[in-house]
């Protein structure tokens, strides 16, 4: 089994230790979510997938480049976006192509069958937006996987951003309510902003290798967290590995 990883930046699923497109091995700067997926896999399957170093990472960039290749699909089927789609969900479908695209030929040059891309993006928007648009992008997201006819992608999408995953274990009673998180806005310009209240509970601002050593000493428990957005992430990553 192979990982491959494609996020929006450090913070969540890592970078390429030189700015690169793409990495593997030492190159690949894991970030938090990596270590969240590596303890999921890790409690299902029994090993660490960062030990064993079975990854490779696309940057958002390189994603980008690829989805900007795209053809349009020129046959009407109920699995594509209506022409109403926002145009967010749309990018989300079409991201999920792109990426659907890159693992498949991933696979074809392991020889692996198995290759899980997991493909993180924040879902922000405004508390107002309500969990519609947040299943919008999910759905979206799968939906290009299904179009490409690619059966172990795995959206991995905060609701409304990863900071909530993280303040459900880190707030004043951990683990608790968690789900009005969700409800919070995304945006980092808000007074009551998620990423401001990281880095007040945190006392100070964290480095993609401070958000890894909390994940990964369990000061933010996986296993604790009860968030919707996380619960479906979860479920889904389960029954690709299984």
């Amino acid at each position: 089994m192979y990982f491959l990883f494609s996020g929006e930046g450090p913070t969540d699923l890592g970078a390429c230790d030189d700015g690169a497109s793409v990495c593997e091995g030492d190159r690949y700067q894991h970030g938090p979510m990596t270590v969240i997926v590596d303890q999921v896999v890790n409690a299902q399957c029994g090993y660490s997938l960062l030990e064993k170093r079975c990854y490779g990472f696309l940057s958002e960039k390189g994603l980008a480049d690829l989805t900007s290749e795209l053809k349009p699909v020129k046959r009407t089927s109920p699995r594509l976006p209506g022409k109403k789609a926002a145009k967010e969900t749309r990018y989300f479908y079409r991201n999920a192509r792109a990426f659907a695209r890159y693992a498949k030929e991933k696979s074809a040059a392991l020889n692996d069958d198995l290759v899980v891309a997991i493909l993180f993006r924040d879902s922000d928007g405004t508390a107002s937006a309500g969990r519609g648009l947040w299943e919008d992008k999910k759905d979206s997201m799968l939906r290009g996987f299904k179009e490409e006819e690619f059966a172990t992608g795995v959206p991995m999408i905060p609701k409304p951003k990863s900071e909530a995953w993280l303040l459900c274990a880190l707030k004043e009673n951990p683990y608790q309510g968690c789900e009005s998180l969700e409800n919070r806005s995304g945006n980092d310009d808000s007074p009551n902003s998620l990423k401001a209240e990281l880095e007040t509970v945190l006392g100070y601002r964290p480095s993609r290798e401070d958000l890894c050593e909390i994940v990964g000493d369990r000061t933010v428990d996986v296993d604790r967290i009860d968030m919707p957005s996380f619960r479906d992430f979860r479920t889904r990553l389960e029954e690709v590995i299984s």
